[in-house]
């Protein structure tokens, strides 16, 4: 592995650049999410069409309507809660991530663990690929990698504790022109079960270039290929506002 400043800095600037990123502050997002997490956890279709919001620079986001279409959420990186439009809490967890301890892939959720996993987990694919100039990432380029009849560039990158994420260590793949095509991790809350996260139908809102749809697998560890038979996840979004 190499240094891998030359190919965040190539991604950065394929994205929009760090410049126009640092203008913006919020994201609007309106998504449809489905995929076999949702029914295997005890909540299908909570999250058909929905709306998402996020702060762009800190792990700060809602969703709304989620259970009841008087209701939205609150996560602020480490706690949430389940809102009346109005404020009034309905269900809350302070320190969320600690009550997924001894969790394997099919153990059920609680409403609030839903809210917390969609939370952090659609925070970082909305700010990926500029999370990584975030204090206390390191980054380091592996060796290249074939797929689809294509080379993609990949960066390994260890997050810091702070950040709100799946795993500490995660594998990303980007086109030779800094596209992000392919996201690899182990979720911890998952029991640490591997996932590959494909990233396609780029679009350009407000400078920013970004995915609209988002499609995740289960990853075959033994030679880090998808399981494309098993769709766990998808997000196919309808629009996108950064303000």
């Amino acid at each position: 592995m190499k240094d891998g400043k030359e190919l965040v800095n190539l991604v950065l600037e394929a994205h929009g650049g760090i410049y126009r990123w640092n203008q913006l502050n919020t994201v609007k997002i309106h998504v449809s999410i489905q995929g076999i997490t949702w029914p295997r956890k005890g909540h299908p279709n909570s999250l058909d069409d929905i709306v998402f919001k996020a702060n762009l620079h800190a792990p700060y986001d809602s969703w709304t309507p989620i259970f009841a279409d008087d209701q939205k959420t609150y996560f602020n990186g480490l706690d949430v809660a389940i809102m009346k439009n109005t404020g009034e809490i309905v269900e809350e967890s302070k320190n969320a991530r600690k009550t997924f301890e001894g969790h394997e892939l099919l153990t059920p959720w609680s409403k609030l663990q839903l809210v917390y996993f969609v939370s952090y987990a659609t925070w970082n694919y909305m700010t990926t690929p500029f999370l990584f100039a975030q204090p206390g990432v390191h980054v380091l380029e592996m060796d290249p990698w074939e797929e689809d009849g294509e080379t993609w560039r990949r960066l390994q990158v260890i997050f810091p504790d702070n950040i709100p994420t799946h795993s500490t260590r995660q594998v990303f793949y980007f086109s030779q022109d800094g596209l992000l095509k392919r996201h690899d991790y182990w979720p911890e809350v998952l029991g640490n079960n591997s996932a590959v996260h494909y990233y396609s139908n780029y679009k350009e809102f407000n400078g920013i270039k970004a995915p609209t749809t988002h499609r995740i697998y289960p990853l075959n560890d033994a030679d880090q290929t998808a399981m494309k038979d098993i769709l766990l996840v998808s997000l196919d979004i309808f629009n996108m506002e950064y303000a």
